[in-house]
């Protein structure tokens, strides 16, 4: 069997691996070894939040299809792999037979900003033409760790993991754009759409964290609602990366995994 994974996050590959799945995984442009497209290295940007779904097929097409020799092939998404997933398999429904949505990007958590509000202020930014600068309050990567802000209650994995990237500048990711801000409330509002999301042929999971501090539960619970074959997982004491979290959470996250998977 094969996976497809929209993370990158070399333990859990190992854990699928050992499971004899294997996986594929796809750096997203402006991410991981993928050009950049910010105004400096470490930016998240992008012109068009359909060439993230465009790039995913072509990825499919030229390099997992040739090699899947008939087996089945699943998808593994995360935060806004997760929305790419979703606007995916909506509207390319005959490549995956399931799929994982892990903490999916279909409600961005705006922090101190109305969510109306935000999507105003990115939409005009836009318009005057400073799509391309960093959102208030965010920048460059910051290379001073914080424990605090990150997406796992496991200090010892968020260290490891920090330490790579400062080792590697390719995993330096910092704030969005304003650009990036605007193309993702599209892309979030399509995804939810009734008839896009009746177009989903694959069976899958949709895992939430009980302490996500990225994306907001409404929007998850909306897609829910809203899709005929999804099971739904909560995390109370999770955070946004739940493979990544401590041993009692991430243990049963995997079991839930490999469950969903094998049967």
């Amino acid at each position: 069997m094969n996976i497809i994974k929209l993370i990158n996050k070399e333990k859990f590959i190992t854990t699928l691996n050992k499971n004899n799945y294997s996986v594929y995984i796809i750096d997203h442009r402006g991410h991981g070894r993928s050009g950049r497209l910010g105004i400096d290295n470490s930016q998240i940007n992008v012109e068009n939040f359909d060439y993230y779904i465009e790039d995913l097929k072509i990825f499919l097409d030229e390099i997992v299809i040739p090699n899947l020799n008939e087996r089945n092939l699943y998808l593994f998404a995360h935060s806004m792999g997760g929305a790419i997933g979703a606007l995916f398999l909506e509207k390319y429904n005959n490549y995956f037979s399931k799929a994982i949505l892990n903490c999916p990007m279909m409600k961005i958590d705006t922090e101190n900003y109305p969510q109306l509000a935000a999507q105003t202020l990115a939409k005009t930014m836009c318009t005057l033409g400073l799509g391309n600068k960093y959102v208030f309050g965010k920048g460059p990567f910051d290379s001073k760790p914080n424990f605090e802000g990150c997406a796992t209650s496991c200090k010892k994995r968020y260290y490891i993991y920090f330490n790579k990237q400062l080792e590697c500048d390719y995993l330096q990711t910092g704030g969005i754009s304003f650009n990036w801000l605007n193309e993702s409330f599209k892309a979030m509002n399509k995804l939810l759409k009734q008839d896009n999301i009746d177009n989903i042929k694959s069976e899958m999971i949709l895992f939430q964290a009980g302490k996500d501090s990225f994306v907001k539960p409404d929007g998850h619970e909306k897609f829910i609602s809203k899709a005929k074959n999804c099971e739904f997982i909560k995390f109370e004491d999770a955070k946004h990366e739940i493979y990544i979290e401590r041993d009692e959470i991430r243990d049963k996250y995997i079991k839930e995994v490999l469950k969903f998977y094998d049967k």
